[in-house]
């Protein structure tokens, strides 16, 4: 896990685009019936708008979340 604010701006970005990436042609997938070439150029072109979003949600809400139920309210 990230130990400063340098190593968290890494992991967040990095998981936002592979989580985000999969996700997008794992939706287009299923509206298509099934996995192919056509679903990943169409889960690519709705990727930057999602990834955008993402990374804003995770950066300004969902950490600030997630630190406090594992800092104060587990411990």
């Amino acid at each position: 896990m990230p130990q400063n604010k340098r190593e968290s701006l890494i992991y967040t970005v990095m998981m936002c685009f592979v989580m985000v990436l999969w996700m997008s042609v794992y939706n287009v997938s299923l509206q298509r019936g099934g996995f192919g070439p056509d679903a990943v150029a169409e889960g690519w072109l709705g990727f930057p708008v999602a990834y955008l979003f993402a990374i804003c949600c995770d950066w300004f809400a969902a950490s600030r979340v997630a630190k406090y139920v594992a800092f104060r309210w587990l411990v």
